[in-house]
Parts: C-alpha cells; sequence; structure tokens
C-alpha cells in the first residue's frame, strides 16, 4: 500500500486554527484513515491526531490547538504529524509520497543506535533530517538517503519548512492572504474558500521557510529529471485545484475532448462514474454534441473507493457509492467516461451490471489515460501487476472481459497534450512499466 496523503501549513500573526483545521480538511480526498493537527502557540508545541476523516474528529476538538504556526496530515496510511524532539529542537513533520528505501533505511539508524516509537516513513524521515546542522541541512541530507518522492511541512519555532522532492512527483503549492498569512498545500484546492492566493509552486527540489508573512527560499537541490505525476490530473487532485499552474478540471475536460476526437461513439447520453469521471465526461459531451447527464450519482456519504486501505474495502466503496438513475436510461445508448480502469472489477461486476439491469442498451466506455499496466513507485495506490485488468489483455480482451459494447484509451501523447506539459516531463511509470 502506498500513499498519496494530503499536507497543508500556514503561519500568520494571529490564531490559526480555524484555518488549519478547514486547510486540511479540503485535502480530505487525498486520505481518509488518519488525521493530525500540529500548532505553535509562541511557547510550545502541540500535535493531536485521530482515525477517521479530518470534520467528524475535530470538529468538536480544536480547543488547546489554539496558535500562530500549524501543520496538517490527510492520511491513508498512519498518524502524521509526528512528533521528535532533537538537537535541532522540538518540531512535528508531515509528508505525501513514498519512500522506497525505508526498511534500509530504518535498520542502518537502528544499527548506529537511533530508536523509533512508530517505525513509520515520517518518523524515518525526522531522524535523517534531525541529523543536519539545521533544518535546511537536513532536509537536504534526506533527500540525498532516500529513494522516493516526498512532498512535506515541518513545524519548528522558527517557522514553517515545506520541501518537495527534486523530480516533484508530489504536488506543493505556496500561497498568500492579504492579511499577512502565508501557506503552504498539496494542491490549491485548500486555499480557496480560505480566500488564500497561489503564489507559486514550491519547485522540484526546493526547500523554504514560512515565517513572519514571507516564503524564503533556503536552498534548491538540483535534478536533471522532472517527473510530475500524470496522475494528479487524471484522478488524484480535486478538480478545483491547479498544480504546477495547470488547472485540473480544464486537463480532464481535455481528456475527454481528446477521447471524442479519437473514439466518437453513436450515442444518447454522455455520463461519468462520478465524482473523477466527470470532467472527462463533459469534455467528450461537449465536443461530441451529445447531451451530457447523470447516469449514476455518487451518494454524498460515500468515500472515494480507489483510496480505501485494502482491497475488500475498496470493492464494499465501489460496490455501494453509485446509485443508478433508472428511468432516463432504459434503451438508451450510453458513453460512459472515467479516469480509469483497474482491476476492472467495479466496471464488470457493479457498473455494466446496473446499466444492463436498468435496460441499457449500449455501453461505450472511454477511459482518460492509456492502460495501467504497472503498479506505483511513488504515491499512488494501485495493485501488483497481475491484478491489475491490463495485464495480459488487449485492449479488445479487456473490453469482452468487463462486458460493454466498445473500449476506447487514451494515449500518452493525448495525456500530455491534455495537461499541457511536456512528456518527459510527466511520470507515466504506470502506462508503460518504465521508470527513470
Amino acid at each position: 500500500m502506498k500513499d498519496n496523503c494530503g499536507v497543508f501549513g500556514i503561519v500568520s500573526k494571529g490564531n490559526i486554527i480555524d484555518d488549519l483545521f478547514l486547510g486540511t480538511f479540503y485535502l480530505q480526498h487525498r486520505g481518509q484513515e488518519y488525521c493530525g493537527l500540529s500548532t505553535f502557540d509562541g511557547t510550545r508545541i502541540k500535535i493531536r491526531t485521530h482515525r477517521g476523516l479530518v470534520r467528524e474528529t475535530f470538529r468538536k476538538d480544536l480547543s488547546g490547538l489554539e496558535g500562530q504556526m500549524g501543520i496538517g496530515h490527510a492520511s491513508l496510511r498512519d498518524r502524521q504529524p509526528v512528533l521528535v524532539d532533537s538537537k535541532l529542537g522540538e518540531f512535528t513533520i508531515c509528508f505525501s509520497g513514498n519512500i522506497m528505501n525505508l526498511e534500509e533505511i530504518s535498520n542502518d539508524l537502528k544499527q548506529r543506535g537511533h530508536t523509533f516509537a512508530t517505525g513509520t516513513a515520517a518518523e524515518v524521515l525526522a531522524q535523517l533530517i534531525a541529523g543536519g546542522k539545521d533544518f535546511a541541512d537536513g532536509i537536504e541530507k534526506m533527500a540525498s538517503t532516500i529513494r522516493g518522492s516526498y512532498a512535506m511541512a515541518i513545524l519548528t519555532k522558527d517557522g514553517v519548512y515545506a520541501a518537495r522532492d527534486k523530480r516533484g512527483y508530489r504536488p506543493l503549492i505556496l500561497g498568500k492572504r492579504e492579511d499577512g498569512v502565508v501557506a503552504v498545500a498539496s494542491e490549491s484546492c485548500a486555499f480557496n474558500n480560505l480566500f488564500i492566493k497561489i503564489e507559486r509552486d514550491v519547485e522540484p527540489g526546493e526547500i523554504v521557510l514560512l515565517k513572519d508573512g514571507e516564503i524564503k527560499t533556503l536552498k534548491k537541490i538540483k535534478s536533471d529529471v522532472i517527473q510530475y505525476c500524470a496522475f494528479e490530473w487524471i484522478y488524484i487532485a480535486n478538480a478545483a485545484s491547479i498544480i504546477d499552474g495547470q488547472c485540473v478540471d480544464i486537463a480532464r475536460k481535455n481528456t475527454g475532448s481528446f477521447l471524442c476526437k479519437k473514439a466518437p461513439a453513436d450515442a444518447d447520453i454522455v455520463c461519468a462514474v462520478p465524482n473523477s469521471g466527470i470532467g472527462h465526461a463533459i469534455g467528450f459531451a461537449q465536443e461530441s454534441k451529445i447531451p451530457y447527464d447523470n447516469v449514476f450519482v455518487k451518494y454524498d456519504y460515500a468515500s472515494r473507493s480507489y483510496t480505501q486501505p485494502t482491497q475488500a474495502e475498496r470493492d464494499r466503496e465501489a460496490k455501494v457509492k453509485l446509485i443508478p438513475v433508472g428511468p432516463k436510461i432504459k434503451g438508451k445508448r450510453v458513453v460512459l467516461c472515467d479516469d480509469s480502469i483497474v482491476r476492472g472489477t467495479q466496471m464488470k461486476n457493479d457498473l455494466v451490471v446496473k446499466l444492463k439491469t436498468w435496460g441499457v442498451k449500449e455501453i461505450h466506455v472511454r477511459i482518460a489515460c492509456p492502460p495501467l499496466v504497472a503498479p506505483c513507485r511513488y504515491g499512488i495506490s494501485t495493485r501488483e501487476k497481475k491484478e491489475l485488468a491490463a495485464y495480459g489483455r488487449s485492449v479488445e480482451e479487456i473490453r469482452k472481459y468487463v462486458g460493454v459494447d466498445s473500449l476506447y484509451y487514451n494515449t500518452i501523447e493525448d495525456v500530455a497534450s491534455s495537461i499541457g506539459k511536456p512528456l518527459d516531463e510527466l511520470c507515466t511509470s504506470c502506462w508503460t512499466d518504465k521508470y527513470r
């Protein structure tokens, strides 16, 4: 199981607890298992974590967390932030990403006398950072030791440090508000309702300090390769976010337009697998002039099935979250747009079954990205190769397996054009099985 968590940090002259709570809440889509907030009130660093959703667990549990600086985390895997006391002083840390050589680093640190309370990636990263002469030096030393991806926020008594891995796999964005607030987040959607304006993205390899209303670059670790995760625009990110200068919702509409141009369909309705398929479907509908309509409605109290921690929970959530709108689809030919097909079981055993039960005449599936053929090493929750629908199957074999009338995937080139990034700056390993 890999990690795609949400990181938020904020610094102000006044109390930040409400903004910290909401900023972290608006990253809930990146992780639903654990959440945590940590603040500094000028005297001490405070930390509180919960199992569950941000709003559910913290809505009545913010008292005592008041402060002028803070970081928050929404997690798929473990409790963050993590508190560490070190020669650099006391600090808390949270991150999004995946450390491929975590076990190797952990064992090496243990051999050198380090002890761990949890053994989580965040705690191991904290120990590495604490070995530096200062926080910027520690982050740089940590970056030279690990293999993998990270976007992190560190709360200290001097300010909030933020850093992004040198290839830029995981997104991280900076913002400012007119009242002097400065903030950092995994996605800009965390800023919108707080009236924080986007300043810029943390550049790949950059280490910054948020302090006294300013954002200061401390160091920048160089890399010959940039590898933004293309799946952020296709699925992971909230549609309202802007990542590395590219609007997620516009990118998704572009993928739908490409799907229509490359594989039009004679149909009555264009629909989506909500919510991540909506932008792709709207793009297809606008290009084709076929009406877009709700065929499936996502139940408001369901979560994202793809980011559940176990396969049993993923299957259960996928089964319950989508409710068909039966009367409007009987006898219709539908184009069903989605971000991806992973194992194909949801499409085969749930969506197609529901559509056929309600009397749909034809089902034409259009997928925003190429077939998934390999697991991701850098943060997205994907399966082993043998579990993927595209493993050992052609597109025609997948079509027959899921039981639809036609099936088309965008190409890697279509995805790059839709996002508006050069192909060589996008990580496409889950579609190519090639890792740089």
